[in-house]
C-alpha cells in the first residue's frame, strides 16, 4: 500500500470517529506507523500564558506533559516558537539547527530527549482566521521520509477537524479568550443580526472602528468568519 493510499484511509477512518479517545488510539496507530511513539494535539496561548487550557489530546508520555506544565516550558519551547513563525511542517531539528539557543530553550530540548522525544515532526494548523492548533508527533530518531511528512500532514488536519467537533460537543478546548468589553458588546449586536453599520450607529462608533471590535474577536475566538465568532462566543458563555 503506498502512503497516499494509506493517508487516504486513514482519513476515511478519522472522519467516522465520533469520540476523542477514538482519535487519539488512530493517531496513535499512524504515529507508530512512521516511527514515532506518540502525539500531542493542541492549541497556543498567546506569549507569556500558559499552556494547561489549550491542550486538546494528549498522546505521549504523560510524565512529560505534566513535567512540560509544571515548568511553563512553552514559555521558552523553541518548537513552539517556530509554530508561531511558519505555516509549514517541520522536524524539530529544524527548530534548533543553526542558531543559537538560549539556556532555557536548551534546557527543553535536552529534556525532552531524557523522557524518549528526541525527535518530532509538528504540523501547524491553520484556517483563513490564521492559526488554529498544532499536532506533533514525536518519539525516538526517525528518518522521516518526504512522504511520511505528507502522510502526517494531511492526518493531523483531518484529526484536528475532528478532534475539534468532538471536544465542542463536552469538555472545551482551551479557555476562553480574553475579549475587551467592547469586543463582547460588538458580538452581542452581531449575534442580533445588526451589521457592522448598525453596530457603529449604536455605539457611536465608526464603521471602521466596529469592524476593527469584530475582527480581533474573530481572530481572539480562533473562528473563520463573524458566524462560527459568534457561535463560539455562546459556546464559551461571553455572550447569552
Amino acid at each position: 500500500m503506498t502512503d497516499y493510499q494509506r493517508a487516504l484511509d486513514a482519513i476515511e477512518r478519522i472522519k467516522s470517529l465520533g469520540t476523542a479517545d477514538e482519535i487519539m488510539a488512530e493517531l496513535q496507530e499512524v504515529a507508530r506507523s512512521v516511527g514515532f511513539d506518540g502525539f500531542m494535539m493542541t492549541g497556543l496561548p498567546d506569549p507569556g500564558d500558559r499552556i494547561d487550557g489549550y491542550l486538546m489530546l494528549r498522546g505521549w508520555d504523560p510524565r512529560w506533559t505534566e513535567h512540560y506544565l509544571a515548568r511553563d516550558f512553552v514559555q521558552h519551547d523553541p518548537v513552539v516558537a517556530r509554530i508561531r513563525a511558519t505555516s509549514k511542517p517541520f522536524m524539530w531539528d529544524e527548530a534548533v539547527t543553526g542558531q543559537p539557543l538560549s539556556g532555557e530553550a536548551s534546557t527543553v530540548m535536552h529534556e525532552a530527549a531524557d523522557f524518549g522525544l528526541r525527535a518530532g515532526f509538528s504540523v501547524p494548523i491553520y484556517s483563513t482566521s490564521g492559526f488554529q492548533a498544532v499536532i506533533s508527533f514525536a518519539g525516538g530518531p526517525v528518518d522521516l521520509r518526504e512522504q511520511h511528512k505528507g502522510l502526517l500532514h494531511l492526518v493531523g488536519i483531518y484529526a484536528h477537524n475532528q478532534a475539534r467537533e468532538c471536544l465542542a460537543r463536552g469538555v472545551p478546548m482551551r479557555r476562553p479568550p480574553k475579549l475587551s468589553p467592547r469586543e463582547i458588546e460588538c458580538l452581542r449586536w452581531a449575534a442580533d443580526g445588526k451589521t457592522s453599520w448598525e453596530i457603529a450607529q449604536i455605539l457611536s462608533i465608526s464603521n471602521h472602528t466596529a469592524d476593527g471590535y469584530l475582527t480581533s474577536a474573530t481572530r481572539k475566538l480562533r473562528a473563520v468568519n463573524r458566524v462560527q465568532a459568534v457561535a463560539e462566543a455562546f459556546r464559551h458563555g461571553l455572550i447569552h
